[in-house]
């Protein structure tokens, strides 16, 4: 659920910063971004990157989103009133995965129950990689702010040797000043990071558990539009396989 996420990464963020208000007081918020350098705006930038994508996954990849709790129903109805050619007009235009799974089942009636259940992996791959398609900007941030901070970290470094160099080790101030000014971009860029990866490890779950649950529901439509075309063809003619057919209007009451 998007808001229960938001709010765990909102809990998370307030916690990493009150874990290093002591530390930075009594620099401000504005002054310890400054000392960081410029990386910190590419960091920065990149947060807010990762937050969009992340807020455009938590919305679209939604329980109710992609399995409408009405749908099955309204295919049902379809079905009994007016058979597959109905049914199929009911998901059309659906863009939920539970909605383009059974588009891609109906539009093969006559189809053997081995054709339809390869149509069912084939068409949830290709939704599941539509799920997923957006995580990697997310992923890329939680990967690259780090070494952004990193980046900046090594500079700062230099920049306090430098100094060291020039004025000398007499003064420890004139050394330790640096080291710890050039640390900013690092632990900003893990704060970053961090939450970012939590997302992305949340919503790839999400999508998988979703695909996982539109899959069984397509292969249970399936097994009852084949068993009752079985008990139809009992008295007549075997024929092997097993399938979708176009008189199995009643195959939608099995959800």
């Amino acid at each position: 659920m998007p808001i229960r996420s938001a709010t765990i990464l909102a809990v998370f963020l307030i916690l990493a910063g009150a874990a290093g208000a002591d530390e930075l007081a009594p620099d401000t918020a504005l002054a310890v971004f400054r000392r960081g350098g410029d990386l910190m705006w590419a960091i920065l930038a990149s947060s807010l990157i990762g937050l969009g994508f992340a807020t455009e996954r938590l919305l679209a990849i939604r329980r109710g989103a992609q399995i409408p709790a009405r749908l099955m129903a309204r295919l049902r109805e379809a079905m009994l009133s007016g058979g597959i050619p109905a049914g199929l007009r009911s998901v059309e235009g659906d863009k939920s995965a539970l909605g383009r799974v059974m588009r891609s089942l109906l539009s093969r009636s006559g189809a053997t129950r081995r054709e339809l259940e390869a149509a069912v992996d084939d068409e949830a791959s290709r939704i599941l990689f539509d799920l997923r398609a957006n995580l990697r900007p997310i992923g890329m941030v939680a990967s690259i702010a780090p070494m952004l901070g990193l980046m900046g970290t090594v500079f700062g470094l230099i920049g306090a040797f430098r100094a060291a160099a020039e004025l000398g080790m007499d003064d420890p101030r004139n050394f330790a000043a640096g080291i710890y000014e050039a640390l900013y971009t690092t632990a900003f860029g893990l704060v970053v990071a961090v939450p970012m990866l939590i997302i992305y490890h949340l919503l790839r779950s999400r999508a998988d558990g979703i695909m996982r649950e539109v899959e069984e529901r397509a292969l249970a439509f399936i097994s009852a539009a084949s068993n009752r075309a079985g008990g139809r063809r009992e008295a007549a003619e075997p024929e092997p396989g097993g399938g979708l057919r176009a008189d199995s209007e009643e195959t939608a009451t099995a959800e």
